[in-house]
């Protein structure tokens, strides 16, 4: 994350204090790290076992669950209310893909939440992930009062990523003072001209390629980032 996205999770946690909240993508903890100070409970859920394996002593009010995060949400949401816990947070931040981002917030969305709640999508700048965002048609959920899809915006070229873009927060806030549907995206001619000169152009139309890659990758014995994502021993 960026110095403003870390400045932002920070104050915004600090300002919620939420009771329970949930991490979607923990991978080695860095926004756990947070998320738990600030909470007095988190789940954390990715799909690789290794980041339960390497963080679960370092954090004790943090329970980690393995699986795809839209099925195990719903049975999550469901044992939050029976202990009587108020679910304030939820920081999405696993998988990248269109329909990746489009199913965790589709399931947030779908779930009757009795409390107000702040979701914090990861990585808006992306066109993949903001592509998911925007497939969600939020004007039929009575309970979504704001949504902003550059609440922090990302970056073009970050982190040595070549002409990709990356890094940025959508927020969506989910209460009970009224329906607002409306998408808001007040960086969207950044957006929109960084797009234009970024590998996205090509690179993103090209994913069907994507298990070649893998299946080329373990021809020549070359880890993919994949790979290493489910065993962090192989990095």
């Amino acid at each position: 994350m960026s110095r403003a996205e870390k400045y932002t999770l920070i104050g915004l946690l600090e300002h919620l204090k939420p009771n329970y909240s949930i991490e979607i993508g923990t991978y080695k903890g860095g926004s756990l790290q947070v998320i738990s100070e600030y909470s007095e409970k988190v789940y954390s859920l990715d799909i690789s076992p290794e980041p339960q394996r390497t963080l679960k002593d370092q954090f004790k009010n943090v329970e980690f669950s393995i699986g795809n995060s839209p099925e195990l949400l719903p049975d999550l949401f469901q044992s939050i209310e029976h202990k009587d816990g108020r679910l304030n947070f939820i920081l999405v931040d696993g998988d990248h893909s269109k329909m990746g981002v489009y199913k965790d917030l589709k399931t947030i969305l779908e779930y009757p939440h009795k409390n107000d709640l702040t979701v914090l999508v990861h990585d808006s700048f992306n066109p993949r992930s903001r592509q998911g965002m925007k497939m969600i048609d939020y004007s039929k959920y009575d309970h979504v009062e704001y949504v902003e899809l550059d609440y922090v915006q990302g970056s073009f070229w970050q982190n040595g990523a070549y002409r990709e873009m990356w890094g940025g927060f959508a927020l969506i806030k989910i209460g009970r003072s009224g329906k607002n549907g409306k998408v808001n995206q007040t960086a969207v001619k950044a957006f929109n001209t960084s797009y234009k000169h970024s590998v996205h152009l090509f690179k993103d139309t090209l994913q069907f390629l994507k298990p070649l890659e893998k299946i080329v990758n373990r021809i020549v014995g070359r880890k993919h980032k994949s790979d290493k994502y489910m065993n962090f021993d192989s990095e």
